[in-house]
């Protein structure tokens, strides 16, 4: 395996103690370390394709962070008990195959015999900044997403750390229109949260994330062996899926917006891949409901739970009426989640929803 800039080859002997990766300076030997308030235990969750929604989500503009009473995990703590407890709290199964990674930027996961304290004043899964990161093998859940309307605001976070990208079509016709385009100037240019890719972070997860945020396809496809990840727009190779990449600093493929990475190859998802992904065997098996959408709608403001729609869209959804509010206008709309013709999945109002 080899290893890309940005890699961190050095290691501290002190320990973390604010779980950021500093020390604590009111830390005094002989001091208590038990804490004067509720224990909490933080963490992320992914698939192989990246981030995935929490059913106990600390923001309500972000998700992807979930918060659980410490009191809620029973010992032993080790990772193997750990993994049960939050697979059960996520409705997500086969915890037994799930992995945790502490820290995010880990390359290789906890073992199951591993402890964590879940009750020391600092260290992995204690604070937002130091989360547990649990990679499982599919987002398939029993019951919906939970939306809560007490959930606090993310504060603006002027330290995210992204990684700008361009995508190239199969076809050859060249840069295309990126999903995540922030420049009115600049639409082919994107950019994703480091936050979103799953763990271990290698050129390989870094591919699948942009490949899952651009709806194209993604690993299992016969077509995804084609796709070539390049480091810079100058690089002659593509860089192995193997290759590791650290986020943590300053500098790695893709940090700068002028010299982004590139994804090259990109080959669309078709009518028979999404019918393939609603297998009964697929993440979203539950999602069996066919409907097409009256309206054409854009939500750009209320990404990523809303989601922008075309009228006559083909969508498929679980059927189950849910209420989700409006970040624009905190008002309440029934509506229903659904997975469109390209992969993504979000909420639409359910006076545009038809079914067939």
């Amino acid at each position: 395996m080899s290893t890309l800039p940005g890699r961190d080859h050095t290691s501290s002997s002190t320990p973390s103690l604010d779980g950021k990766g500093g020390t604590d300076p009111d830390a005094k030997v002989g001091k208590s370390t038990k804490r004067t308030g509720p224990s909490y235990v933080y963490y992320r969750l992914y698939t192989k394709l990246g981030a995935l929604e929490s059913n106990h989500p600390l923001y309500n503009n972000d998700r992807f962070i979930g918060r659980i009473p410490s009191k809620l995990f029973a010992p032993p703590h080790t990772v193997a008990s750990i993994k049960r407890s939050l697979c059960k709290l996520e409705d997500l199964s086969e915890p037994d195959k799930a992995l945790v990674f502490t820290p995010i930027s880990s390359l290789a996961p906890k073992e199951d015999s591993t402890r964590l304290s879940l009750y020391a004043p600092f260290g992995p899964g204690l604070s937002e900044q130091d989360p547990i990161a649990l990679v499982v093998e599919s987002e398939k859940r029993s019951e919906e997403v939970s939306q809560s309307e007490t959930l606090p605001e993310c504060p603006d976070d002027t330290n995210i750390h992204y990684v700008y990208y361009r995508v190239y079509s199969s076809e050859g016709k060249g840069e295309i229109k990126a999903k995540t385009s922030f420049d009115e100037n600049d639409i082919s240019l994107g950019r994703i949260n480091t936050l979103l890719i799953a763990p271990p972070h290698t050129a390989g997860s870094l591919k699948t994330c942009i490949a899952k945020v651009e709806g194209l396809v993604t690993p299992g496809h016969a077509s995804y062996k084609d796709k070539e990840l390049f480091q810079d727009m100058t690089s002659d190779t593509a860089m192995s899926d193997t290759d590791d990449i650290s986020f943590q600093g300053d500098t790695y493929p893709g940090s700068e917006e002028g010299d982004p990475v590139a994804l090259v190859n990109a080959t669309t998802n078709t009518a028979v891949d999404q019918k393939a992904e609603l297998t009964p065997d697929g993440p979203y098996s539950n999602f069996t409901k066919r409907a097409r959408l009256t309206l054409t709608l854009g939500y750009e403001t209320n990404k990523p739970t809303w989601l922008s729609i075309n009228k006559d869209e083909i969508v498929h959804t679980d059927g189950v009426i849910v209420s989700v509010r409006s970040p624009t206008t905190n008002d309440f709309w029934p509506g229903y989640m659904v997975i469109n013709s390209k992969g993504e999945k979000g909420f639409v109002q359910q006076c545009v929803v038809e079914f067939i």
